[in-house]
């Protein structure tokens, strides 16, 4: 629950329940304020600029203690560390027996240099150290190097309780320590002897055979095998021999790495042998027998298999049988393949059902007779098909344009009639008058009726601009009067305008003009 408390909530009517609840605040953050940093100073310590995390958290295995942590900075390398995990709780409890690998486990390694810094500056390691902190077991042997060269065993202890290394003799300024331990020693074939050359001594006993692999150092240092280098082996006699004599007292270490004729293996495989070079188990390596994998363990295997269709060859028909099993039935002569619908087998090919035919059922048909009993052929029957040839044709049928509708040439033609009608009052003078303006059609005008009130005159047609037509005389008698050739006024795409222009006008009043027209889709 939170410590800020509101003295005064929903009540700062008066300057001093105002001043009370600002001054419990200022109180507040002055006691979170520590070392003399505020509060947005102590977050920067924790987060950056963008809000994440930062916190000067460190973390570290040491070989005694186990997993440890520290918040803040420290002078002191060793200052302020508290512990998460022992290092018996980090190893956790003790596996299995895997019984025998041929191959020594090295593990653990650890490089120490002497008197080396670290990043805070602070030397674990000074000039003279003998003693070194290293986990390891009773059963582990421990193999240590000394500026490459390998110790004898009498050169160093070491104690698995307090797991500690030490060597006998004190360390130099910059001198490298590399210390190695071979997991349940006892159990992985790994021998080692520590022997000191007599005199011009290059022969040496050491019992192993031809399956195991030996290491050979002379005073600390790898040798190599084969007769031009430095050692050869004797497995048959159990003996090395150098290729030349060996000085008094130089020290002479013979290591068994690997015993090859040690295959039993329970539980744990790490060598060469047992995987292959992705770490996967070669299927040779695996004990399975046949049939032993069930079904259900294969994915998708026995909803497959419940699905199948199975094939019998028989002379008898199989029973049990499933919906799409099929059967060659080799009674037959040749064999007839059938399939099992469920109820009953059926044959796959229908040529035993189809009827003998001859020349005289050319280009005719198979198909089921009338009865429905059985198959026969016939001819195709055309009564109820209209030739091609009839298609556009007179007396056919129309046919279709690329939109599937009828093309506009085979239709007939269509008509409507109109009468365009123009009346103007007053006097009538020689000009153009319009009547009308033809747009998206045919316009075909066959005659025309023209009257005026009083006077006289004579009109023709003007289409778009152009005389067009009889002259027509004009009086206040009705004049109607077909002309000697239809005009066609074609505004399909373009308007024409229809007009008819007046000359000798006498005297002409009250002018009235009808055109008799046909429209036309052609």
């Amino acid at each position: 629950m939170a410590r800020l408390k509101v003295l005064y909530p929903g009540n700062h009517t008066s300057s001093g329940n105002i001043g009370a609840d600002i001054e419990n605040i200022v109180r507040y953050l002055n006691s979170s304020e520590l070392g003399d940093n505020t509060v947005a100073e102590l977050l920067k310590v924790l987060f950056d600029d963008t809000g994440v995390l930062i916190a000067p958290v460190e973390l570290r295995n040491d070989n005694i203690n186990g997993l440890e942590y520290r918040v803040g900075s420290y002078v002191d390398a060793e200052t302020g560390w508290k512990s998460l995990a022992t290092a018996a709780e980090l190893r956790g409890t003790s596996g299995s027996d895997v019984g025998t690998i041929g191959a020594p486990l090295f593990s653990a390694r650890l490089d120490i240099v002497i008197n080396e810094a670290d990043s805070s500056g602070a030397i674990a390691h000074p000039t003279g150290t003998t003693s070194f902190n290293y986990i390891h077991e009773a059963a582990d042997a421990i193999v240590i190097y000394l500026n490459g060269a390998l110790l004898a065993t009498s050169d160093h202890s070491n104690d698995p309780t307090a797991n500690t290394v030490t060597l006998n003799d004190a360390t130099q300024a910059n001198d490298l320590v590399t210390i190695y331990k071979v997991q349940s020693a006892n159990d992985s074939g790994f021998t080692r002897e520590d022997v000191l050359a007599g005199i011009s001594q290059a022969v040496f006993p050491f019992v192993h055979n031809e399956d195991q692999k030996v290491l050979v150092y002379r005073n600390g240092v790898l040798q190599r095998q084969g007769g031009t280098n430095d050692y050869t082996q004797q497995p048959a006699n159990s003996t090395i021999t150098f290729t030349s004599a060996l000085t008094q007292n130089d020290l002479v270490t013979f290591i068994i790495v690997e015993d090859t004729s040690q295959v039993r293996v329970s539980g744990l495989m790490t060598e060469d042998k047992f995987t292959d070079a992705n770490g996967f188990i070669p299927f040779s390596k695996l004990s399975v027998a046949d049939d032993e994998v069930p079904q259900q363990k294969i994915n998708g295997l026995s909803g497959l298999l419940a699905n199948r269709g199975r094939v019998y060859v028989s002379p008898s028909e199989p029973s049990p049988a499933n919906a799409g099993d099929m059967w060659v039935d080799i009674a037959a002569s040749p064999n007839v393949l059938k399939f099992y619908n469920g109820t009953g087998w059926l044959l796959t090919s229908p040529d035993t059902g189809i009827p003998a035919f001859t020349t005289t059922n050319a280009l005719q048909f198979l198909r089921v007779n009338s009865t429905g009993g059985g198959l026969e052929f016939a001819n195709v029957d055309f009564t109820a098909l209209v030739p091609k040839t009839f298609i556009g044709a007179a007396d056919g049928v129309a046919g279709l344009d690329a939109t599937g509708r009828l093309p506009i040439a085979q239709l007939p033609d269509t008509f409507a009639t109109r009468s365009f009608f123009f009346q103007e009052s007053g006097t009538i003078n020689n000009q153009d008058y319009v009547v009308t303006r033809a747009f998206k059609q045919n316009v075909r005008v066959d005659a025309i009726a023209a009257k005026t009130t009083s006077g006289t005159a004579n009109i023709q047609l003007k289409i778009n601009g152009i005389n067009a037509g009889d002259v027509i005389p004009v009086s206040s008698t009705l004049t109607e009067q077909n002309l000697s050739a239809s005009i066609a006024i074609d505004a399909t795409t373009t308007s024409r305008e229809v007009a008819f222009t007046v000359t000798s006008a006498n005297n002409a009043t009250d002018i009235e003009v009808t055109l008799a027209a046909v429209i036309t889709n052609v």
